[in-house]
């Protein structure tokens, strides 16, 4: 053998993601000077980088090498010692190689993602949700599920209470949350909730949702009995004021048409003359219940920046949103808020939104005349590296109604 070399641990631990540079010593064990190769092999190679990766010495000399370690923060760098070996193969004797081994001891790393896959939900009492749980470390995850609500309105109950997942791998979660006591003001009411997924010895997984808990009684229930009974009362007013008359003067004129002619009896008695009836047409009431709307707004916005997409009501109207549809399609991060004017009316996290969010409201949002509903967007990161920009985009759908 013409060459010999060794590290100058035997063993080393190594945390993915990091750097980790080795000694190598290269000996030249022939008399004459020759040129060394030095390659990295085994299940380590691909992250492993030699400096220099050729060294030439003289008969009888050394020369002390850099080896450096940099695993991958990834699901595939699996956790446990690791054999790294390295073959120094001489150009005048290719056949005559050298190897030098040392034992990697990866580290474990731990990311767990926590997805709620409907952010908001509306319900009486009760409502179902869906988790998605991401473990993007090298070690198995094996999480417990909990609910954190300070207000102590709402409880849930996990199918399944825990969940293991293997590094790269996801599981689906669903989780009934039940309200603990019933909502008897006549409004809707938020409660915003987190659930975490706790696992000992690494950071506590969590995402925010929220509860729109609706009331007992509709809202606006009184106002719509009392309008249900207004229209009973005009109907009914309208069937024996108009409708009915008109119907006993029709048939009237058909029977006198039928009828003799009337004959004047001219006397000092009473007489009989011509009766005289007079229909009158009411015009049509034209109710106008508006027209519908829709608007899209998708502002593109640089990662660092903050950007917004404006939606002004003409004058003389004003726009009752009934629904909204929040789509992320290149997964950007980041956040989002719709604003009427100066008034956040809601925040979301980019982070979540991994499907078509639709919301739809009871009770439509009123955008008065001249007023500006304000889409902004803050990016923190384009999910596209081909766009390189956050375009989330909110679509808006209700009716334009003209001002009484």
């Amino acid at each position: 053998m013409s060459v010999q070399a060794w590290f100058s641990r035997s063993e080393v631990d190594v945390a993915p993601g990091s750097v980790t540079v080795l000694q190598l010593t290269v000996v030249n064990l022939g008399t004459s000077t020759d040129t060394f190769t030095i390659n990295p092999i085994g299940l380590a190679a691909g992250w492993t980088t030699v400096h220099p990766a050729t060294v030439t010495l003289f008969g009888g000399s050394q020369e002390d090498v850099s080896v450096e370690v940099h695993p991958p923060l990834l699901p595939s760098t699996t956790a446990g010692p690791t054999s790294l070996s390295v073959r120094i193969v001489p150009e005048s004797s290719p056949d005559d190689i050298g190897t030098a081994e040392i034992t990697l001891e990866i580290g474990s790393s731990f990311d767990r993602r926590l997805y709620i896959l409907q952010p908001a939900l509306r319900a009486r009492r009760t409502a179902t949700y869906e988790l998605m749980l991401e473990n993007r470390g090298n070690a198995p995850a094996s999480c417990r599920l909990h609910l954190l609500d300070p207000s102590g309105r709402v409880d849930a109950d996990f199918d399944p209470p825990a969940a293991g997942v293997e590094p790269g791998a996801s599981s689906l979660i669903r989780v009934k949350v039940r309200a603990t006591r019933l909502q008897w003001e006549r409004r809707s009411r938020t409660v915003p909730f987190r659930v975490d997924a706790d696992q000992p010895g690494s950071p506590t997984a969590s995402a925010p949702a929220t509860f729109v808990q609706a009331p007992v009684v509709p809202e606006h229930f009184w106002e719509r009995l009392i309008g249900v009974a207004v229209a009973a009362v005009l109907l009914v007013v309208a069937w024996f004021g108009l409708v009915r008359p008109a119907i006993d003067n029709a048939a009237a004129d058909a029977v006198a048409e039928l009828a003799p002619a009337p004959t004047t009896t001219v006397g000092t008695g009473t007489g009989t003359g011509p009766i005289t009836t007079v229909a009158t047409t009411l015009p049509p009431t034209a109710i106008d219940n508006g027209r519908p709307f829709a608007g899209r707004l998708a502002p593109e916005v640089a990662p660092g920046q903050t950007g917004s997409q404006v939606l002004t009501v003409p004058a003389g109207q004003r726009l009752q949103v009934t629904d909204l549809i929040l789509q992320n399609p290149s997964t950007d991060t980041g956040t989002a808020r719709l604003l009427r004017g100066s008034d956040v009316l809601f925040t979301w996290r980019l982070d979540y939104i991994l499907t078509d969010v639709p919301m739809a409201f009871v009770t439509p949002i009123e955008v008065g005349s001249g007023e500006q509903l304000i889409f902004e967007v803050t990016c923190t990161g384009a999910g596209d590296s081909t766009l390189g920009v956050c375009a989330p985009a909110l679509q808006t759908l209700g009716l334009l109604v003209p001002n009484q």
